[in-house]
């Protein structure tokens, strides 16, 4: 991709959903925003038999699967990068309420069909799928994530290595055209991209997850070693942590599209 013009804005490189927490992301053209976050993002998840949230941090094996949802059918479909193939008919389970991270509950039902063995085998443990009660509950915090690719490279440059893959940091908008971290000062901000206008959160709190490479799973980089190495701890809306990339809150719902610009509003 072409270097951003001198004075422009920065415009989005590259968008990223999942219907199943943990799971491959997909890199669609365009997503629709409303209040809940992109539309068909993270309504799937996984629990253990204590019913607590079990995502990449706890097993990189689930990255070499995708997912793709059929709402209007109500169809789900495993693809492994081999090409096998799990699919079937979603199957409305009794009523849980998911675990995540001690940090709140999540309601939900079972998802029943053909994939908890496959997901089962995967993670080395028994585990069941979840559909959540309503969209965008299977989001960690809040329901959308921006990072600009300047932050990463960033990052890249402190590893001394030559690139990050930025899918491990599974963010739903990246954007390009900016300085290293510069998303940090939008904080309350209104930003527009595309059709859809967002409310800047605080920064994001990184765990383990980041430390796996998006496509094969393993942990290949010291990634929180490097973070705290340059920007140290700092403070989040949970305590003390290592941040990067910052949340943000629909205010207007649209779509947004790769390519779209990028432009801080002043509110209303």
């Amino acid at each position: 991709m072409s270097e951003p013009a001198a004075g422009s804005p920065p415009t989005v490189t590259v968008l990223s959903t999942t219907p199943v927490k943990g799971l491959q992301l997909h890199h669609p053209e365009q997503i629709h925003l409303e209040s809940s976050g992109a539309v068909g993002d993270r309504d799937f998840f996984l629990v253990d038999d204590r019913h607590r949230l079990v995502s990449i941090t706890r097993c990189g094996g689930f990255v070499g699967w995708s997912a793709s949802f059929d709402a209007d059918a109500g169809t789900l479909t495993f693809l492994s990068d081999a090409g096998e193939t799990v699919s079937g008919e979603v199957s409305r389970g009794r009523p849980v309420v998911a675990d995540f991270a001690g940090d709140h509950g999540v309601p939900g039902y079972f998802a029943d069909g053909p994939w908890d063995a496959l997901l089962s085998d995967l993670a080395g443990q028994p585990l069941r799928l979840v559909k959540t009660s309503n969209p965008g509950e299977g989001s960690d915090e809040h329901p959308v994530t921006l990072m600009s690719d300047e932050s990463v490279a960033e990052l890249a440059r402190h590893a001394s290595v030559d690139q990050v893959d930025a899918r491990r940091f599974r963010m739903t908008i990246q954007f390009r055209g900016v300085s290293a971290h510069a998303e940090d000062s939008w904080r309350r901000q209104h930003v527009r991209i595309g059709g859809s206008v967002l409310r800047v959160g605080g920064p994001v709190p990184r765990c383990a997850a980041v430390t796996r490479n998006p496509r094969t799973g393993e942990v290949d980089l010291r990634t929180l070693h490097v973070i705290k190495s340059y920007r140290g701890v700092q403070p989040n809306e949970f305590g003390d942590g290592l941040n990067f990339g910052v949340y943000a809150e629909v205010v207007t719902p649209g779509t947004v599209r790769v390519g779209d610009e990028v432009l801080v509003v002043p509110p209303g």
